[in-house]
């Protein structure tokens, strides 16, 4: 009696696709206000910003977005960019308070999302959601 793979719909999948797809939106939202600091439409001037502002601006103006586009595909290259994305601001944050100030809720916020991210990528991956277990077949 050969093993056969266990064929099934799981929720965990979707769950984390609809996660990725709502981050999404915030990034693209975040990058957009970025690019509107660059081009003049909110806050002060770019010009008039400080060099280190201005760089964090251009640097996350680009990172948002695309890691944006790469969350709502499910991409794993969005993934990526996301937590580059992530981890640059909380090091700027933490590490770099006196220059870009303590962003206390930015920084909660990343805390909280990676870590349902890690949750949810790790129930994901269990044998139950994969679809891949091995069973005897049922006579």
């Amino acid at each position: 009696m050969p093993l056969q793979f266990a064929k099934s719909a799981p929720l965990a999948p979707t769950i984390l696709l609809w996660y990725l797809r709502s981050l999404a939106v915030f990034y693209f939202a975040a990058g957009l206000l970025h690019w509107s600091r660059i081009i003049g439409v909110l806050g002060p001037g770019f010009e008039t910003m400080p060099v280190h502002m201005q760089i964090a601006t251009v640097y996350f103006a680009l990172l948002q977005v695309v890691a944006s586009v790469g969350l709502w595909c499910g991409a794993a290259w969005g993934v990526a960019a996301w937590l580059f994305c992530a981890v640059a601001e909380l090091v700027m944050h933490l590490g770099f308070s006196d220059l870009f100030g303590s962003a206390w809720l930015t920084v909660l916020f990343h805390f909280v999302t990676i870590f349902v991210y890690v949750g949810l990528a790790w129930w994901t991956g269990t044998p139950e959601n994969t679809g891949e277990i091995l069973r005897l077949p049922e006579e």
